[in-house]
């Protein structure tokens, strides 16, 4: 295996506070090894409805580097259809971002299974939160 599944997330912000901790938290991440950003998005609409698109390559030396654990080869990934997409549905004062995530933790798995003959039939993400839900409604059950 070559590569690790990928997810793309769509991120919304109601009140933005970028305040690097994200950006720290993806870093920390993909210097780990559990992940590789592959691209990603960053819009914004100001209170007086100015849009705002971030590209990495557009940014200034010092803050694209803070943004250095986005790979080289595969930034691109969202094109200007993808980055109008995340406007839609913006109310003034918020943003949104995409992700595009390969989670790298998963390639030797993947590469043992198929070494014993397995193969990847299906796969579901089941979102944080329902997890939590789901999480907590066993706890309750027990009481």
């Amino acid at each position: 295996m070559a590569h690790g599944p990928v997810d793309v997330v769509i991120l919304t912000f109601a009140e933005p506070r970028f305040d690097g901790s994200v950006t720290a938290k993806l870093a920390e991440l993909a210097q780990a090894g559990v992940i590789r950003v592959l691209d990603a998005a960053i819009v914004t609409l100001d209170d007086d409805g100015v849009r705002t698109s971030i590209d990495i390559e557009d940014l200034p030396r010092d803050e694209a580097a803070l943004l250095g654990y986005v790979d080289d080869g595969t930034r691109g990934l969202f094109d200007a259809d993808d980055v109008e997409a995340l406007f839609e549905g913006l109310a003034p004062g918020t943003a949104a971002a995409a992700l595009a995530i390969e989670h790298t933790w998963a390639v030797e798995l993947l590469e043992a299974i198929s070494n014993v003959g397995g193969e990847l039939a299906m796969e579901v993400r089941v979102p944080a939160v329902l997890a939590d839900e789901a999480f907590a409604g066993l706890a309750n059950a027990g009481d």
